[in-house]
């Protein structure tokens, strides 16, 4: 997979950025693992902003978006040197039935495959760290 538009559960997405946005580098904020239902959630912010927002974001104000994924039927779950302030490359490749989902920086990583990815709505809110600026 090569950019957040293709995920499932991408519409509102797809409608505050105008051309397609290459899954990449992210900051991440967000690790919820649940043991019972067997999904993790990552929620990160992305270097983009929307360039078609919704009027009220607009009148608001932002320079950060922050979106996420949660993954379902989660195998293979391994977590290196976490917690991290470093960004990490995000990657998702599909391996046939299901995905391999790899978070890494030089120092820290997640990895593991699962069934079922969909995007977590974007937010944006205003930072004085915005994430181009690190």
């Amino acid at each position: 997979m090569k950019h957040w538009n293709d995920i499932a559960e991408s519409t509102f997405f797809n409608m505050i950025f105008s051309s397609p946005i290459a899954i990449g580098e992210i900051k991440l904020f967000i690790l919820n693992i649940d043991n019972n239902y067997s999904t993790v959630t990552l929620g990160f912010d992305i270097p983009e902003i929307p360039d078609t927002p919704p009027k009220k974001w607009e009148k608001m104000g932002f320079n950060a978006c922050r979106i996420g994924i949660t993954c379902s039927e989660i195998e293979d779950l391994a977590l290196h040197n976490l917690p991290t302030n470093k960004n990490l490359r995000l990657t998702i490749k599909n391996t046939g039935l299901r995905f391999r989902v790899s978070a890494t920086s030089d120092d820290s990583s997640i990895h593991f495959t699962t069934a079922f990815i969909c995007l977590r709505e974007p937010t944006v809110y205003l930072t004085s760290t915005p994430f181009h600026e690190t």
